[in-house]
């Protein structure tokens, strides 16, 4: 069986799941304006970008494609974006915070570009940003449990689960670079997996008004 075949399908669910999220976000953003959705909506743009990238340098040959880069710091900068979406609620900060998202957005899309001329990424750099993966994940998850404890609304019930799914996921892909050989993928393929059910559960946090 092909090594890369789990990987790449999990690649297609995630950018599928992560397209409809951010398409979602953006239809009601532009119905009730709140920035939170906007940013939201990119981060997951960002997501569903990083693992179609991944998916097709899986099987360009021609040129080596080096999209690790864009793959885990397109993923780190969405999620911290949406927990710095969470520090406050006024529309000044939340617009500035929507401002600098889509100018961090362009640079990335340019590093994108930039995947076949710049160096592989090594495994220190990997680990550190599945580091941050993790930690920032942590802190949303965080975040929006508190947030229901203190008044229980299904959205902040289903953001909660959604990151704690996303946490665990990283948690485990990062086993991963610690592991032996032969049991690196089944790490890996498990993270994915977990990251996989956390954004269908998110699908259900704005799958409602």
């Amino acid at each position: 069986m092909d090594a890369r075949l789990i990987p790449n399908l999990l690649d297609v669910s995630l950018c599928l799941v992560a397209l409809f999220i951010s398409v979602r976000s953006f239809d009601i953003y532009s119905r009730n304006r709140q920035f939170r959705l906007f940013i939201l909506g990119l981060s997951m743009a960002l997501v569903s970008l990083s693992a179609a990238a991944d998916f097709t340098s899986s099987y360009i040959r021609a040129i080596p494609l080096h999209t690790d880069w864009f793959l885990y710091i397109g993923q780190t900068v969405g999620f911290l974006f949406i927990l710095l979406s969470l520090v406050q609620s006024s529309e000044k900060y939340l617009r500035g915070l929507r401002s600098l998202n889509i100018v961090v957005f362009v640079l990335l899309l340019i590093l994108l570009l930039l995947s076949p001329v710049i160096p592989d990424i090594d495994t220190p750099t990997r680990t550190l940003f599945g580091f941050s993966r993790f930690v920032i994940c942590m802190l949303v998850f965080l975040v929006y449990f508190s947030a229901y404890t203190h008044k229980p609304l299904r959205f902040s019930l289903f953001m909660s689960t959604a990151f704690f799914f996303f946490t665990v996921g990283y948690l485990v892909t990062l086993d991963q670079f610690s592991a032996p050989s032969l049991s690196q993928y089944i790490f890996r393929d498990l993270g994915d997996i977990t990251s996989v059910i956390g954004l269908v559960v998110l699908v259900a946090a704005v799958s409602w008004d």
